[in-house]
């Protein structure tokens, strides 16, 4: 039941992330958005395929990546006072936490 939880959760979590990083660009003022949208989104998309699959290997991984986006949402929240850069944070810090939940949880069973 809480693996279950742990991977819909960590499932849930990289959409909005994903989300909030294309809403961040979609406001930003800058000229180059398509690569502020690459290095937003294509960290991500490596662990999707392992994330479908349920490898606790990907769920790691993405929660090491994570830390990524909470670097940067605390750093945009402190010094821009942005509220994106809250959000950010809060989604980066849950998703680092249930994708290494799952990662212990799936390999403590197997």
């Amino acid at each position: 039941m809480k693996i279950a939880v742990a991977r819909g959760l960590t499932l849930v979590l990289t959409a909005m992330l994903a989300a909030v990083v294309v809403i961040w660009v979609s406001k930003s003022e800058s000229d180059s958005k398509l690569m502020l949208y690459l290095l937003g989104i294509v960290p991500l998309l490596p662990w999707i395929r392992g994330l479908l699959q349920g490898s606790p290997k990907a769920y790691l991984g993405l929660s090491l990546v994570s830390l990524l986006y909470l670097l940067h949402g605390s750093v945009e929240a402190f010094t821009t006072d942005s509220l994106l850069g809250w959000i950010e944070s809060i989604i980066s810090l849950s998703l680092m936490f249930s994708a290494a939940m799952y990662a212990r949880w799936s390999s403590m069973e197997s």
